[in-house]
């Protein structure tokens, strides 16, 4: 169903200026959270330090969705149809789901893995929850004032990661997700971030079926570029230029 001209124009200012501000706002959260781990703790630990690194890339994270949002280029295409707004906000706020797992059955949180392999299974899933994050703001800071939150068309950009894979940003919190499952490896963070995935994957999968729809530029990127797994050859930036 297409969205009448008032719904879209609500999208757009709630996009620039309601969803700003909640990303400002999370970003005051991530520096409270930061400011706590480097003077609460009597002991600067390697897992205090780490904690904290986390912290403050979620919070520049954050703190830049929330300013590009702001500052953002006007969309070529707004969005024309309820899925390219819902589906988006769903996938953005998913991650608020993950402090529900204690309201499941205790038997879901439970830890599924054998004791003597828990501890390396969760410095592993530590490690993709750090990585996740940082390659997401790669992708953020190339994408620069052509991100959004819901699925429009905008500038296409091929600096950076987006050379080799069409999604960085969403490979960034898919490997996020996968560190949390294999850290708690519960079948109640299972089911969340299995549902988290495929919610990334179908906003993935939208977004490209506008930007494809609306440029031939994309649509030739997207036969040199891997969907959500770098596809390392020639830059394509150099490609598209020669070609």
């Amino acid at each position: 169903m297409t969205l009448n001209r008032h719904i879209v124009a609500l999208a757009v200012f709630t996009e620039r200026y309601v969803l700003s501000v909640v990303y400002f706002c999370l970003a005051w959260g991530e520096l409270q959270k930061t400011w706590n781990f480097w003077f609460s703790q009597p002991v600067a630990t390697s897992a205090v330090v780490v904690e904290s690194g986390r912290h403050l890339t979620v919070l520049l994270l954050t703190l830049f969705t929330g300013v590009l949002l702001l500052f953002g280029r006007r969309t070529a295409e707004p969005p024309q149809q309820l899925k390219y707004i819902l589906i988006p906000l769903a996938t953005t706020f998913f991650n608020l789901t993950y402090s529900a797992v204690h309201w499941f059955p205790r038997w879901l949180q439970l830890n599924l893995c054998p004791a003597r392999f828990q501890m390396w299974l969760f410095f592993a899933g530590l490690t993709c929850i750090i990585l996740g994050p940082v390659f997401a703001l790669w992708g953020l800071v190339h994408l620069g004032r052509s991100f959004g939150v819901f699925v429009t068309v905008r500038k296409v950009v091929l600096t950076g990661p987006y050379q080799w894979t069409r999604h960085p940003m969403y490979l960034g919190w898919v490997c996020s997700c996968f560190g949390l499952a294999i850290a708690n490896c519960s079948v109640a963070y299972v089911l969340l971030v299995t549902t988290h995935i495929s919610l990334l994957l179908y906003r993935a999968r939208l977004e490209e079926s506008q930007l494809s729809e609306h440029s031939a530029e994309y649509r030739e990127y997207m036969t040199h570029s891997g969907f959500l797994f770098p596809r390392f050859r020639q830059p394509i930036a150099g490609l598209l230029k020669t070609e």
